[in-house]
């Protein structure tokens, strides 16, 4: 059985060796260069402010409209539009018709408000259903896409949707190089793959597998050896293989628990896949007042609240909007524009729509990340209002609309330990922090990509000596006591 075990796992390592050493090396890459995503803050930034004065007329399918959800009202090319989570085109808030379609002129217009001062005009790089950077599902309601390139040092190239002109991708010359030595290579996310979602989760699936079995028997076999080593010596391998015993020995764990984490990354058969969140939304939400939306949009632009963003968000029935300002400011009003910040009663409503059976404490304001609600590297959204129940079960409130930010059931807190802690050593905020970070991944990481490579070398030379291209190599393994020698 033991010599099964050993062939079962050099041949393994022939098959997928040279993907562990990949994974090492890509996984390094992407400690500092993450995959390119257009972030809300810069979107932001690149709007102009709601022009209330011609505003707001509304198409008839929109005027009566009971608690409105997924609405919000931006400028597009120079006019006040209507977005809708239930309709691709956006409406004309200056003539109350829906836009049937953006030109490559409007992208264009789009895409200057991104470029800085002393960039060229933006360039049409071409019309395109996806391409690597915008091959996930997340993009399929935008598109068809155009991509324009900025024309600045950075190359920066943005993407803007065909169907209702909002940018929705951004990439930089340095994103789209280190991507593919990082993201693209270590999730498997090559754009051929990855436009077929059920075959790439599917590959990705079974690769981390196969990964866990060849660590799992490898640490199994490296304790084997070293029970069974001569004695004063700390293996009875020599040369590739020493090197190879010894790194198994001390970071194959390591390899182990990447593999897997990574693995749980994809949630097979819904492993750690927590519930969603539509009951919560719904009782957040509560029960829908008949709403007059062309009223309460009459009522905004009356008030011109200054914004360059504006999202209905309703609670407990009632209609609400929170507006964005460039810089990122945020700020809730009632349906006739007048400030509306949450409120006490708001929260006991909260309270008790969440608390379901149980009677929890109200939610307290979060203004540090806390061990479930944090951001890697990264600024995460606060403050945020904490409701936890006996039951364990986790909600975070957005402190200026009462939303629901995040849900953790038992799965989801499962989740973050055994995909976040194991994948990025992220157990705690000390850990998280920098440089200790990069130190301790950095030594890790490049013990087991000692280990990787030595397999993969050691597993492709004895292939090579099977098919009989190579002679014999130097002995692998020396059982005598040293003294005999």
């Amino acid at each position: 059985m033991a010599r099964l075990i050993l062939l079962l796992h050099r041949y393994l390592g022939i098959a997928v060796g040279a993907l562990m050493v990949m994974w090492c090396l890509s996984g390094v890459v992407m400690m500092y260069v993450s995959y390119p995503a257009l972030s809300e803050s810069v979107r932001l930034k690149a709007l102009q402010p709601i022009a209330w004065r011609n505003c707001c007329k509304i198409a008839d399918a929109l005027r009566a409209h009971s608690s409105p959800k997924g609405i919000w009202i931006e400028m597009l090319g120079g006019r006040p539009v209507l977005f809708s989570g239930e309709q691709p085109r956006p409406l004309d808030l200056s003539t109350g018709t829906w836009v049937e379609g953006i030109s490559a002129d409007q992208a264009a217009a789009v895409a200057h408000a991104f470029a800085t001062s002393d960039s060229p005009a933006p360039r049409l790089l071409g019309l395109i259903d996806r391409d690597q950077w915008t091959v996930s599902g997340d993009f399929n309601s935008s598109r068809p896409l155009y991509r324009l390139g900025l024309g600045d040092a950075a190359g920066t190239e943005l993407y803007v949707s065909s169907r209702s002109g909002r940018a929705v991708q951004m990439t930089t010359a340095r994103e789209r190089l280190w991507n593919w030595l990082g993201a693209v290579p270590h999730w498997l996310y090559f754009t051929e793959l990855r436009r077929h979602p059920n075959v790439w989760s599917q590959v990705v699936i079974v690769t981390s597998l196969l990964g866990c079995f060849l660590a799992g028997v490898g640490i199994y076999l490296g304790i084997r050896q070293f029970a069974a080593r001569p004695a004063r010596r700390w293996s009875p391998y020599i040369g590739f293989n020493l090197w190879h015993h010894l790194a198994g020995l001390t970071f194959g764990v390591f390899a182990l628990t990447w593999v897997f984490s990574g693995l749980l990354s994809m949630n097979p058969w819904g492993w750690l896949q927590g519930a969603g969140a539509q009951t919560e939304n719904a009782a957040i939400q509560g029960a829908p007042r008949p709403t007059d939306l062309a009223a309460a949009l009459q009522s905004l632009a009356e008030a011109h609240p200054g914004a360059v963003s504006l999202k209905a968000a309703p609670l407990n029935g009632a209609l609400y909007f929170v507006a964005s300002g460039a810089n990122g400011e945020r700020l809730r009003l009632n349906e006739r524009g007048a400030p509306a910040p949450i409120s006490g009663t708001d929260l006991n409503f909260l309270t008790r729509a969440l608390g379901r059976d149980e009677t929890p404490r109200a939610p307290e304001l979060l203004t540090q990340e806390d061990r479930y609600y944090f951001s890697h590297h990264e600024l995460a959204v606060l403050p945020v209002y904490r409701l936890v129940l006996a039951s364990g079960m986790r909600y975070y409130l957005d402190s200026v609309s009462g939303m629901l930010v995040a849900k953790l059931d038992a799965e989801s807190r499962a989740y973050r330990w055994l995909h976040e802690g194991l994948h990025r050593l992220d157990f705690a905020a000390g850990l998280r922090s920098r440089p200790q970070w990069d130190l301790l991944m950095l030594l890790l990481m490049s013990g087991v990509t000692v280990l990787s490579v030595t397999g993969t070398y050691l597993g492709y030379r004895r292939a090579l000596k099977v098919l009989g291209r190579e002679s014999d190599p130097t002995p692998r393994c020396d059982n005598r006591d040293p003294q005999q020698q």
